[in-house]
């Protein structure tokens, strides 16, 4: 199984994908990316709960394609 993230799939004009075997590898690569690229797309993430809105944006994101 493998497992995809998109920026284009969270709306994004942006081209990074990130495959892995795992949700939680894809998710981290994922959220590092958001965090470091598109910051001001996303204004703020800071507490807690921010985070796990961007967790579960970032997880209805996310595709098993065929590997």
């Amino acid at each position: 199984m493998l497992i995809r993230y998109t920026c284009k799939g969270m709306g994004l004009r942006c081209s990074f994908v990130v495959d892995g075997v795992t949700l939680e590898e894809v998710s981290k690569k994922a959220l590092d990316h958001v965090l470091e690229k598109h910051a001001n797309d996303f204004n703020s993430i800071t507490t807690p709960a921010e985070m796990e809105k961007m967790n579960q944006s970032l997880a209805r994101s996310t595709r098993v394609v065929a590997g």
